[in-house]
């Protein structure tokens, strides 16, 4: 391999990378490649550890997107916050979590540095990212303000706010205009690249066209790069340090400039229940699969539910799971769906089975015992039949 043919192939595998999508532990993807609907991904599809996993975005034209959400990070009660979910979606387990607790009352300040939300100047919780965790800042700035009295009502609004199938469409509607230019030309600058002037340089060198097929990259990077800045404004205001980083690489790499729909639908949706999106963007047999992976989760939490035996805590996390489930199950019926047939118990798959996990729904031969893929959940024996 010669090294025009190096330098070839290094770009064709810088490319490919800006398609991967980093998703951390206790997010999901949202996929889609060329079909209308959406699939749900859990980090570590593709290659991960413990902090997460990546996934692939499409990679040719029409360029696809992956967005990313996740249920919520906290346990919140109208008389504290614990920096911690009992929710676990994903095989491989739960999100590293301070499990620090602090009542709303004795909250003095709350700030934001990257990722990292603080709560009277000590680390509480690593937010999945920089938008996230601005986000759950000023939320909590404004709960904290209330009286206690309208506290509960305020976080089940919010709860419910969050499975706003509306307000989801709303913003996936925006962000597809705002962003629909900036998709235009990245498409073309995808078939510019690599219909054009790849084969034009793998069959003439640089010697002849080089400055010419320099000049139209430029140009359209250029174009990329101010329309993303314009439209990541208007997305996410106020995000100026995660605007600039991407601003600048798509000024002088044409593969992060195609990928540029992809940056600015990434984390559009990252406020919003899983469920609420599923069903917006996903087929029938998704949603309903998602829900019953919810739902689950909700009434059979993965062992152990709390890592500390802090009866304040504890009540905060009960309190908060009971909320959330509460408004997930209307949420459910307001989409066609029973949440008891979801969670009805499996039948056994050989005769010779006699208990299951109410949580995996795994089966076994013996009638008691523990789930060690759940935490230790005690095994529930199945229904005997009545004699013929």
């Amino acid at each position: 391999m010669g090294e025009l043919e190096s330098l070839l192939l290094i770009l064709a595998l810088i490319y490919l990378s800006e398609c991967l999508v980093w998703v951390r532990r206790g997010a999901l993807a949202f996929q889609t490649w060329w079909g209308r609907d959406f699939r749900v991904l859990h980090p570590g599809s593709l290659f991960s550890n413990q902090r997460g996993g990546l996934v692939l975005a499409n990679p040719l034209p029409p360029l696809g997107a992956v967005f990313i959400c996740q249920l919520f990070p906290l346990s919140v009660s109208p008389e504290g916050v614990f920096a911690y979910s009992a929710a676990c979606l994903n095989a491989a387990g739960r999100p590293f979590q301070t499990g620090a607790y602090i009542r709303l009352d004795d909250i003095r300040e709350i700030a934001v540095d990257g990722r990292k939300l603080l709560v009277n100047g000590e680390v509480f919780l690593h937010a999945i990212s920089t938008f996230s965790a601005r986000h759950l800042a000023e939320w909590l700035r404004r709960l904290r303000k209330l009286p206690g009295a309208e506290r509960a009502g305020a976080i089940k609004q919010f709860i419910r706010d969050s499975l706003s199938n509306e307000d989801v469409s709303k913003l996936l509607n925006d962000c597809r205009s705002r962003s629909g230019p900036v998709r235009i030309l990245s498409n073309a600058l995808f078939c510019y690249l690599f219909v054009v002037v790849v084969p034009l340089v793998w069959r003439f060198g640089f010697g002849q066209f080089g400055a010419w097929l320099l000049a139209g990259m430029l140009a359209q990077t250029i174009a990329i790069a101010v329309l993303f800045r314009r439209a990541h404004a208007a997305l996410h205001p106020g995000a100026d340090e995660e605007r600039f980083k991407p601003f600048l690489t798509m000024l002088l790499a044409p593969p992060s400039a195609i990928r540029a729909p992809d940056i600015l639908a990434r984390h559009v949706l990252e406020n919003f229940h899983p469920l609420a999106i599923a069903r917006v963007l996903s087929s029938r047999e998704s949603f309903t699969e998602l829900a019953r992976q919810v739902l689950l989760d909700s009434r059979f939490p993965l062992f152990p539910i709390s890592p500390k035996n802090d009866p304040a805590a504890v009540a905060t996390e009960q309190w908060f799971r009971d909320a959330a489930l509460n408004a997930v199950e209307k949420y459910m019926a307001g989409a066609g769906l029973r949440p008891g047939d979801l969670t009805a118990p499996p039948k056994p798959a050989e005769p010779s089975n006699r208990s299951y996990c109410a949580r995996c729904g795994a089966q076994f031969v013996v009638t008691g015992g523990t789930c060690a893929d759940c935490g230790g959940r005690p095994l529930r024996p199945f229904a005997q039949k009545a004699p013929a």
